[in-house]
């Protein structure tokens, strides 16, 4: 078990400082400086002296209010709300703060939610089988440098042991991060990625300035891919910058009802499989339907893809292949970058079936939507959704 961690401050999006640029994936814990906020200063306000009748109106005032206030207490129910309108606005809350869904679909606001951190985890072979996978309720993996993928998993509810390997960011992942104002916890990154969390206002859980509180070194694992987080760590974090999961403004998705059938075009899908660097065995990954979890069971590299924690092969109840622009560029030390805003095709499956939809992310910060070809908007099953981020061209075979 990871040391009990202590709160400390982590940037956020009303932060005005700039932070020189880290070499990513080094780790050296620093101490923030927090500034104390102004107390505002009295004003004294000048003295006044009243005449005799102004004393002898404000005692008859008095009078009355205590007359009233007599009767209210005598009288069940006045001056008071009737127990009809208190009952209603308990159960109905107020708008600034609704009961929305959350991202598994369930209520955000239930008990053992917390503000959500998406966390960089590493895909690296020697990082597997990684931590806390299965626990997240929405995982992006998509390309980066030299032909492997990283995961972004997105977590907003459960107690996780242990989450990671953590890596370094990348400036496409930030844009599904807007999605859910989340906090972002990493080692590191790209000058890009770097610069945009600055840039944005994000709120940083950077292993370089966090380390000694929301990270820690599993030393059984080989380094770099041996740095980790937990829930506790990245809740204590958050809390102690004041995030609020009242404040989290998320576009929901449509989430299924036991009443609701699949679309009509929907066709019989037991297995698919995607490559995303060619025809390399180490890139592809398969997803097996198991009628009896009405779950996808996914493989990794031909080898069934455990989650360390459970000691089992990773479910995923929505599994959607995205598929987005080939035209990605090649930069320094060979990263990436690519286009994930605008419209594209989508396969969504489900319960041992798919079917075709279209995705659409008009703006960086908007919540990707996604719609049948018709326009009515997807229904997910209540359950964690994994993304996987195709770039057009590659392969996916559906048996």
């Amino acid at each position: 078990m990871p040391p009990k961690p202590t709160p400390s401050k982590i940037p956020n999006k009303n932060s005005q400082d700039k932070k020189p640029m880290e070499t990513e994936d080094s780790v050296v814990p620093v101490r923030l400086n927090v500034g104390d906020a102004k107390k505002d200063k009295k004003t004294k306000v000048p003295g006044h002296h009243w005449s005799r009748l102004t004393y002898l109106i404000l005692g008859s005032v008095v009078i009355v209010v205590l007359a009233v206030g007599a009767v209210a207490f005598a009288w069940p129910g006045l001056g008071k709300k009737s127990t009809k309108a208190d009952t209603t606005q308990t159960s109905e809350p107020v708008a600034q703060n609704p009961v929305l869904p959350d991202l598994v679909g369930g209520n955000r606001f239930d008990k053992g939610h917390y503000y959500p951190v998406a966390v960089m985890i590493d895909n690296a072979s020697p990082a597997r089988p990684q931590s806390g996978l299965q626990a997240a309720s929405v995982v992006y993996e998509a390309l980066v440098e030299g032909g492997i993928t990283r995961f972004m998993a997105v977590y907003d509810h459960g107690e996780i042991e242990q989450i990671g390997p953590v890596r370094s960011a990348r400036p496409y992942y930030l844009e599904w991060l807007a999605e859910y104002d989340a906090a972002y916890a990493h080692a590191g990154g790209s000058p890009e990625a770097l610069g945009s969390i600055v840039k944005n206002r994000i709120h940083d859980i950077n292993a370089i300035r966090n380390a000694a509180v929301a990270f820690y070194r599993d030393k059984g694992r080989p380094a770099p891919h041996n740095l980790y987080t937990s829930s506790t760590r990245l809740y204590t974090t958050t809390v102690a910058n004041n995030l609020k999961i009242s404040d989290v403004d998320i576009e929901p998705w449509v989430f299924a009802t036991p009443a609701d059938i699949l679309p009509l075009t929907a066709t019989p899908a037991n297995k698919v499989t995607l490559n995303f660097s060619g025809s390399a065995k180490g890139s592809e990954v398969s997803y097996a339907y198991d009628s009896a979890s009405q779950t996808y069971l996914r493989s990794q590299a031909r080898v069934s893809h455990e989650d360390r924690l459970t000691k089992a092969q990773i479910k995923v109840k929505n599994l959607i292949i995205q598929t987005i622009s080939n035209n990605i560029t090649v930069g320094e030390k060979g990263r990436l970058s690519m286009k994930v805003t605008g419209t594209g095709k989508a396969k969504i499956f489900q319960n041992g079936k798919t079917f075709e939809a279209v995705w659409t992310k008009t703006d960086t910060s908007d919540r990707t939507i996604f719609t049948l070809v018709d326009g009515t908007p997807v229904k997910f099953q209540p359950g964690n959704t994994w993304i996987e981020v195709l770039p057009e061209g590659r392969q996916v075979k559906v048996e």
